[in-house]
């Protein structure tokens, strides 16, 4: 089960599948090229975030049995209770359980904070923790931003999709006027 490749579920197809569970972000590239309004890259899966305090009710929407918390390098079968404080990625099977589907983040909270778990000085209102973009909840970009750039080593796809973003940014800012 574990040796299983990647057919990540479409965009489109994320709603039906959380069976009326609307308290997600989309996120990772799926999310760059929204916030873009283009396709720039091939996609090898479908990101979703979800907040720590709404995560029960999230996964109760789907077969606990394609449900597998990410823990300590290993994919853990979910037993259906409560999800360990040091999981921030569960991988879903599609329905058959032959591939995995999606991926959901965990975005801890505190009060109506999001904390940056690689460094909690770093924190955002609820409010600001999304954009919408052609009716979709979308991962705030300069979070998708901190994420892909915060790594030892930034991967050929972060770094695409940091370049997409830094380009769909400078195309949409309008320039501070000059005074003589």
């Amino acid at each position: 089960m574990l040796a299983m490749i990647w057919q990540p579920i479409p965009i489109q197809d994320l709603g039906p599948e959380l069976a009326g569970f609307e308290d997600w972000v989309l996120g990772g590239g799926h999310s760059v090229d929204l916030v873009a309004g283009k396709d720039s890259r091939e996609h090898g899966d479908t990101d979703i975030g979800v907040l720590r305090s709404r995560l029960g009710e999230c996964l109760r929407c789907l077969d606990r049995r394609r449900v597998f918390l990410c823990l300590a390098g290993q994919h853990v079968a979910w037993d259906g209770g409560e999800v360990p404080r040091e999981v921030h990625d569960i991988w879903v099977t599609d329905r058959l359980r032959e591939h995995w589907s999606f991926q959901i983040m965990v975005f801890d909270e505190e009060g109506d904070e999001v904390i940056y778990r690689r460094d909690p000085r770093i924190r955002w209102k609820r409010d600001h923790h999304h954009v919408m973009v052609n009716g979709i909840r979308v991962l705030n970009p300069f979070i998708t931003f901190l994420f892909k750039a915060n790594q030892t080593i930034v991967g050929d796809k972060d770094a695409h999709d940091l370049a997409t973003l830094i380009a769909s940014v400078s195309s949409r800012v309008v320039p501070y006027p000059r005074f003589p």
